[in-house]
């Protein structure tokens, strides 16, 4: 049986639920070529060509949503995830460098000649062309009996945020003891190490004993030690999606 044989009579099949429509009350198929059969035939024909219109736009609106959430979602996956990344590189960062310099301002202390703990508040990197400073940040020297080679008893500690914003510490230690004159330090013997990257801004202030902060120390005018310390830096991740301010306040003994 062809086609055309196995449409006819599907189509006779369902017409003849359908004969009191057309005025036939007999079961005797459609004259092959009459206009009852042609009419039959376009509609069954329109009928299936427009339910397979209907069907395509629904598959491909429901393909398109389903691209456009996938889409959605993965975009604020990688959203968070990196976020959530550049969040992490920057604490870590931070506490890092806080683990360090607390370890140094807490074992702050002054030799015979009440040195050496001095502060330069927003000083200009045309001043410290050796250790290309930058300009608009504060740098701290100090004497710590708490030095990172364990073998000397004394060091004397620069802190200063270079123009690459690298924050970086000078280390001069020496054999004397606690009250050795600030001469005794040799520049020429001091070690240098990176502590932080990406810190935008370094400035500190200092806890008088009246309880008002200054934005200068200099221990040798007012021969005493400041109460507290507060660090404020600004650290941001490499590739600058995440940016905080962060404030320590350290007590010195």
């Amino acid at each position: 049986m062809n086609y055309n044989s196995c449409a006819k009579a599907h189509i006779q099949k369902g017409v003849k639920q359908r004969i009191a429509v057309v005025g036939r009350t007999d079961n005797r198929p459609f004259r092959q070529g009459s206009h009852l059969e042609r009419v039959a035939q376009d509609a069954l024909n329109s009928k299936e060509s427009a339910f397979t219109l209907v069907e395509l736009i629904v598959a491909v609106s429901l393909a398109s949503i389903i691209i456009f959430i996938t889409v959605t979602l993965f975009n604020q996956a990688s959203t968070v995830f990196s976020e959530a990344d550049a969040c992490n590189e920057v604490y870590q960062n931070a506490r890092s460098v806080f683990d360090i310099m607390k370890r140094d301002i807490s074992g702050s202390t002054l030799n015979a000649n009440n040195e050496m703990f001095k502060a330069f508040d927003n000083i200009n990197s045309n001043d410290y062309l050796t250790i290309s400073a930058k300009g608009g940040s504060d740098i701290l020297t100090l004497l710590s009996s708490t030095p990172n080679n364990t073998e000397k008893p004394v060091a004397l500690i620069t802190y200063f945020l270079t123009t690459t914003n690298i924050l970086k510490k000078a280390e001069i230690t020496l054999d004397n003891t606690l009250n050795a004159d600030m001469s005794s330090f040799d520049p020429d013997t001091a070690t240098g190490s990176e502590l932080g990257f990406n810190i935008e801004t370094l400035q500190f202030r200092y806890l008088d004993m009246d309880g008002t902060w200054k934005d200068s120390w200099d221990s040798t005018a007012k021969r005493y030690l400041p109460d507290g310390l507060e660090v404020t830096m600004t650290i941001s991740d490499m590739r600058n999606r995440y940016s905080r301010k962060f404030t320590r306040i350290y007590s010195i003994p």
